[in-house]
């Protein structure tokens, strides 16, 4: 019997203390990419587009830093979670008195002192429920020693175990209210994530540009290269008939003076690719290895037209329901629905039903308390009854298990300001709130048809400038050919040479710009509907 007093003791001291910390929250650790591994030839670099975009995805410092913020909004359902986290408390006092006294009954057996020994425990778990509920489980355990001399049983050993509940019949009542701390920060959580996403399309879209300035950039030098070499043939050429006699040594100045333009605008080139290739290095974040600082970067991928004309309509359907930012507005309006209503009902009285139910035991070592009340004489001639309870400490908990010995209360808790201004003021700015988000979804909505528009039409009109420059480049190259031809016969001058020459390198220039704006055009369309990660085939 003794064995089972003290499992069923042990047993309710060690729910009390290990179950705390039996409850833990698992860490999750957030792995930095690996970094990609860029093959170098010849100090150069030949990148793909896709190759370029995901390097940007791994190593953009601007990427790495908003990643963080969906990683900040996630540690919010983590923080509401916690209010329905079980709370453990526990206190063990011991408290040792020798007083002096004056009233008789309240003396020892000197009559003037009394000594007094306490060692108390208090344990207990606390969990709020979804529904508003909240349940209290608490052990008290207390034993007392004194020289008083009406104490029955000395030491004396007492326990009692309840279960308390306390559940909200207006305020703060039901599964929804409750959890609607916890649904806007996963609405918040989502929304963050929308909006990582849109930025990531924004950056992406940054690097794409800058991958195709830089393919222009060197298609104008190559352009300005040929140029320069056709004035050095020309110029060569003058010397050469200079030479034999057959063309005025005034000739060769105006050449060599083009020679001299062209290779100033072949210097600016190269300086216009250089300035181009660090920008697309600052978006690829190469400049933490000093061994990319002078690496030339070489686009690997052509530009691609798509001569197929954008239809409106359709863009617009893809873009709202696509775009990131316009699911974000819609998250935000759900996430100000649940705010209206959670803020709504805090404006209602707390009416709570509260209840509880517990058991107690009691044990110690009887004593005659006879002398307390008679003289020595007769208290020996009239020894008073001893208490039933005797035993050890153990059969407090023992009378517990057995519930002989119990009380309940039951009840209902009324409370409400009279005013209740603070709770009106947040309902009010709730319903305020909601509003500011149904204005956002339409003013979103029309920036992203705006910028749809925008997008189809610089689509559509670099289709038509290609096509233009084209036809550009072929006159030129036509009128420089047959310009040569009229040369050689002595129908044309050195200065009409010069201006063709120029006009072929200023048009296949043009169509170089032309076509790296409609691969921007394109990236821009992709952005602006929401779809530039899954067009790039490319995941977060």
């Amino acid at each position: 019997m003794k064995i089972s007093r003290k499992i069923t003791a042990l047993t309710i001291f060690a729910f009390l203390y290990l179950v705390p910390f039996a409850i833990s929250a698992d860490e999750t650790a957030y792995t930095e990419p690996s970094e990609a591994v860029l093959d170098i030839k010849d100090q150069k670099i030949s990148l793909p587009l896709k190759s370029t975009l995901i390097l940007a995805l791994k190593n953009n410092l601007n990427i790495k830093f908003m990643s963080l913020t969906p990683q900040t909004a996630e540690t919010d359902i983590l923080r509401e979670k916690g209010a329905f986290d079980i709370l453990f408390s526990s206190q063990l006092l011991k408290t040792q008195s020798r007083e002096q006294v004056a009233n008789s009954l309240m003396g020892s057996e000197s009559g003037a002192t009394l000594f007094s020994d306490y060692v108390n425990f208090e344990g207990g778990l606390q969990k709020k429920f979804s529904a508003g509920t909240l349940a209290e489980l608490k052990l008290t355990h207390q034993e007392a020693q004194s020289d008083l001399e009406f104490m029955g049983l000395n030491p004396e050993y007492t326990g009692e175990i309840a279960l308390s509940l306390t559940q909200p019949l207006l305020k703060d009542f039901g599964i929804s209210i409750g959890t609607s701390q916890i649904r806007i920060a996963k609405l918040n959580f989502e929304s963050s994530e929308n909006e990582f996403k849109k930025n990531v399309m924004d950056v992406l879209y940054q690097i794409e540009s800058s991958y195709w300035d830089l393919a222009f950039r060197i298609a104008d030098l190559v352009s300005k290269e040929k140029s320069l070499k056709r004035a050095e043939d020309l110029l060569r050429e003058f010397k050469i008939r200079i030479e034999a006699g057959s063309l005025a040594p005034i000739e060769i100045y105006q050449a060599e003076a083009e020679v001299a333009l062209r290779t100033q605008e072949v210097i600016v080139a190269k300086a216009q690719v250089e300035a181009a290739e660090d920008k697309l290095k600052s978006g690829l974040n190469l400049y933490e290895d000093e061994k990319f600082w002078n690496i030339s970067i070489i686009p690997a991928d052509k530009p691609v037209i798509e001569k197929n004309a954008q239809s409106l309509p359709d863009n617009i359907a893809v873009a709202l329901e696509k775009r990131p930012d316009f699911k974000q507005a819609k998250l935000n309006l759900e996430a100000s629905n649940i705010q209206v209503k959670y803020a709504k009902n805090q404006t209602l009285p707390r009416i709570d039903l509260i209840a509880s139910v517990g058991t107690s035991g009691l044990a110690g070592s009887p004593q005659d308390t006879s002398s307390a009340f008679l003289p020595d004489f007769l208290g020996n001639l009239f020894p008073s009854d001893l208490s039933p309870w005797g035993g050890h400490w153990d059969d407090v908990y023992d009378g517990m298990a057995h519930g002989d010995y119990y009380q309940y209360s039951i009840g209902v808790k009324i409370e409400f300001p009279l005013e209740n201004r603070i709770a009106k003021s947040q309902y009010n700015r709730a319903r305020v709130q909601k509003i500011q988000s149904l204005t956002s979804i339409k003013n979103t909505e029309n920036t992203i048809i705006n910028e749809v528009r925008d997008a189809v039409r610089s689509v559509n009109t670099t289709i038509k400038v290609i096509d233009s420059a084209v036809a550009s480049l072929r006159l030129a190259n036509e009128k420089l050919k047959a310009e040569e031809k009229k040369y050689k016969v002595g129908m044309s001058t050195t200065h009409d040479i010069l201006e063709f020459q120029e006009d072929l390198a200023m048009a296949e220039s043009n169509l170089a710009f032309a076509q790296a704006e409609h691969r921007k055009a394109m990236a821009n369309l992709a952005r602006v509907k929401g779809i530039l990660l899954e067009e790039k085939g490319l995941t977060l």
